[in-house]
């Protein structure tokens, strides 16, 4: 697959990951899917999530280690317990549905947070574990087959009472082992091949300078400028998705 893209084409691929990454280490969000849908035109739909679960695999792993400190492994624990299982089962679905599926699929699931967010948001909830664990049910569906359900965990996670500093290295953690059980099941289906890896690695160490800059960024924004700098992203992608599914 490399051998077919140019020098330039690799560096522009490159240069976008690095950009996506640096909002992803600012937002907690938004870095994954961005990037899923500027290089789906290139890589083509199908291997988007197995390329991104590697890609993300490696830019949630720096970025945790980076927000350690400000870790919550109670709201880890009550979100992952029950998103893990749903995340095998949905991946394994994954691997059987169509190219243009899967672009209406990761559209819709960017969509429709938004509004979610919002209702969510203009109720001022007040989150507890179990009020967690349900949304970690849901959350956990949508991430075996798309990139980008972490948004869905926005309100819940803030409404239990997390500061955006612990938001971002708690949600780092759900995403870091979403990947890795996304691999796991993606690793005994023939959606894996060498270019593929090659890749997912490539865009996934080039992530982490750009989680650096966005650890520094984020110390700088305020909340509403964090959560509109989400929405005008989320919409961004999802329309991409829409364009590749129906052009």
């Amino acid at each position: 697959m490399l051998e077919l893209y140019s020098n330039s084409t690799i560096f522009l691929i490159c240069f976008v990951a690095l950009l996506t990454s640096t909002l992803h280490g600012a937002t907690g969000v938004a870095g994954g899917f961005l990037l899923s849908a500027a290089i789906a035109p290139i890589v083509g739909i199908a291997p988007i999530v197995p390329i991104m679960s590697i890609s993300l695999l490696i830019s949630h792993a720096s970025r945790a280690i980076l927000n350690r400190k400000d870790f919550d492994r109670d709201v880890f624990l009550a979100i992952s317990v029950p998103a893990i299982p749903c995340i095998a089962l949905f991946a394994f679905l994954y691997g059987q549905m169509s190219a243009t599926l899967i672009a209406i699929v990761l559209a819709s699931v960017i969509l429709i947070s938004i509004p979610i967010r919002k209702w969510a948001k203009s109720r001022k909830i007040k989150a507890n574990k179990k009020m967690l664990s349900g949304i970690g049910v849901i959350y956990g569906g949508l991430s075996g087959i798309s990139i980008g359900p972490g948004m869905l965990l926005i309100p819940f996670m803030l409404g239990y009472g997390l500061t955006k500093e612990a938001f971002v290295a708690t949600l780092a953690v759900i995403a870091l082992l979403t990947n890795v059980t996304r691999l796991t099941v993606f690793g005994v289906s023939d959606l894996f091949n060498a270019d593929i890896i090659i890749i997912g690695l490539l865009l996934g160490l080039v992530s982490i300078p750009g989680n650096w800059l966005g650890r520094y960024i984020l110390r700088k924004i305020s909340s509403d400028r964090h959560s509109g700098i989400v929405d005008i992203l989320s919409i961004i992608g999802a329309l991409n998705f829409f364009w590749l599914a129906f052009k």
